[in-house]
């Protein structure tokens, strides 16, 4: 004689319900992650992009318009568009030299980048981030060096 098991009721479909019904709170989980997430390397990249302008302009070989468009070109490089007029460079020492050209030593510069959130994030959800506006700003020092004056006139003894 065979003993037979007993018939389980089958559970066709079981599997898909409960995918759907996890789904409906994971996916709001994963979209806000994303968001967040390219909001923190959007940031990053500002960040970089003002410390490699600032690097550039505390030598005083670049003038201001070349700090903002090496600023400019580095967002460019990494997917990001952006203008001069996004870029601001300010001597928070002297206001009458506000070229880093014409900058004495240990001149205090600001360089900062704002840019609109809307043209860099990847979802259209407004409701995950109420951020509208990215922006980073980083400070330094003109290391210019100071003119070196020769007496040309050799004494003779």
């Amino acid at each position: 004689m065979v003993i037979r098991p007993a018939l389980r009721p089958r559970r066709q479909g079981t599997a898909a319900v409960e995918f759907a019904v996890v789904l409906i709170f994971v996916m709001p989980l994963l979209i806000g992650l994303w968001e967040v997430g390219r909001l923190v390397e959007v940031e990053q990249l500002l960040n970089n992009a003002v410390r490699e302008g600032a690097r550039q302009a505390s030598t005083g070989n670049t003038n201001t318009a070349g700090v903002q468009a090496v600023v400019v070109n580095y967002l460019a490089a990494n997917g990001i568009t952006a203008t001069a007029s996004n870029v601001t460079v300010t001597n928070k020492t002297s206001s009458a030299r506000p070229d880093p050209t014409g900058a004495n030593q240990m001149d205090q510069f600001h360089v900062s980048v704002q840019i609109p959130f809307n043209s860099v994030r990847w979802i259209l959800l407004n409701q995950i981030t109420s951020v509208q506006n990215l922006t980073a700003s980083t400070d330094f020092y003109s290391m210019r060096d100071t003119p070196l004056t020769v007496n040309a006139n050799i004494p003779v003894q």
